[in-house]
C-alpha cells in the first residue's frame, strides 16, 4: 500500500498497478494492488483510490496451464528429430545385416542425418535452458535510445536490402533497465521483422514518451505477411513458431524480459500490411 501511494505522489501518476506476495493469516497470497488518482472538475486532487485483488488462484491456474503447454510443446519438439534418428538407425542396421554393397554410402548418409538431428535437438535444449535460467535484470538508469542506435547500426551494415525507418522521441528520459536484456529484445524483434519479409523490405522502429502515464512506448513494424488471427494468442507461448527452423522461444524470452522490467508487450497488425510489436516500460 505504502509503495503504491508513495510512487504515485512522487511521480505524479494518475494510475499505478503492482502485484506481489503477502502473508494473510498464515497464508501466502499474491495480491494485485491498483491505485487511481481522483480529481475534481478543477483538476485538484481529491485523493487516491486503492483496490486490492486476490490473484493467487488465477496466477496458479495460469502457471499450470502455461507449463502444461510448455510440456506438450517440448515433447513435440523432442519427438520431431527422434523419428529420423530412429529411421536412420533402422536403415543402417538393415543394410549392415544384408551385407549391402552400398553400405559405405548408406553409412555416411544415415550417420550424417543422425548427427544433424542430434545437433538440432541439442540447440533446442540449450535454448530452453536459456529461457528457464534467464538471469535477474541488472538494472541501471540509462538511455534506451543508445541501445536502439547500437542495434540499428549493426542491422544497417548487415542487411543491404532492408530499409530501417527510425523515429526516436527526443523527450524520452532515461530509463531503469538491463542493457543486455533490452538489446536482446530489440535484436529478436528486428530479426523477426526481417525474416517475415524474406530479408527485403522496410522496418519501422519508433519510440514515444507517454507523459501522462509516464511510459516509454517502443514499436517495431514490418511489411511482411502479418499475423494470422488464429496465431494472435499463441505468439508469446514457448515453442510456438511458424518458422521452419525456429525454436519458438524468441518471443517468449522477449515477453519474459519485458515483464521482468515491469512492462507489457503486445502484437497486432501493421497497416496496410505486416506485423506490429509494441512494448511499454515504466519511466
Amino acid at each position: 500500500f505504502q509503495t503504491v501511494y508513495d510512487r504515485m505522489l512522487a511521480d505524479q501518476r494518475d494510475t499505478l498497478a503492482l502485484e506481489g506476495p503477502m502473508e494473510v493469516e498464515g497464508r501466502f497470497l499474491t495480491i494485485g494492488l491498483h491505485g487511481s488518482r481522483m480529481k475534481d472538475e478543477a483538476n485538484k486532487d481529491l485523493g487516491i483510490v486503492l483496490v486490492f485483488e486476490d490473484l493467487t488462484e488465477l496466477i496458479k491456474a495460469q502457471k499450470v496451464a502455461a507449463w502444461q503447454e510448455v510440456a506438450r510443446r517440448v515433447a513435440h519438439e523432442i519427438k520431431n528429430p527422434l523419428t529420423p534418428i530412429q529411421l536412420s538407425a533402422q536403415r543402417l542396421r538393415k543394410k549392415y545385416y544384408e551385407k549391402s554393397p552400398d553400405f559405405d554410402a548408406i553409412f555416411d548418409e544415415t550417420t550424417n542425418v543422425i548427427v544433424n538431428e542430434v545437433t538440432s535437438l541439442k540447440h533446442m535444449v540449450d535454448e530452453f535452458s536459456k529461457f528457464a535460467r534467464l538471469p535477474t535484470p541488472q538494472m541501471a538508469h540509462q538511455s534506451l535510445h543508445d541501445v536502439i542506435n547500437e542495434v540499428t547500426t549493426l542491422y544497417r551494415g548487415a542487411h543491404k536490402d532492408i530499409e530501417l525507418v527510425v523515429s526516436l522521441d527526443e523527450d524520452l528520459p532515461s530509463l531503469n533497465f538491463d542493457r543486455e536484456q533490452l538489446k536482446r529484445v530489440m535484436v529478436n524483434l528486428l530479426d523477426n521483422a526481417i525474416q517475415a519479409m524474406q530479408q527485403k523490405g522496410r522496418v519501422w522502429l519508433s519510440t514515444k514518451y507517454d507523459t501522462k502515464r509516464r511510459r516509454a512506448v517502443v514499436s517495431v513494424a514490418d511489411e511482411g505477411v502479418g499475423i494470422a488471427p488464429e496465431d494472435q494468442e499463441k505468439l508469446f507461448v514457448p515453442y510456438f513458431t511458424r518458422k521452419k527452423t525456429g525454436t519458438g522461444l524468441g518471443l517468449a524470452i522477449v515477453r519474459r524480459i519485458i515483464t521482468d522490467h515491469d512492462g507489457q508487450i503486445q502484437a497486432g497488425q501493421n497497416q496496410p500490411k505486416g506485423a506490429l510489436f509494441t512494448f511499454e516500460l515504466p519511466v
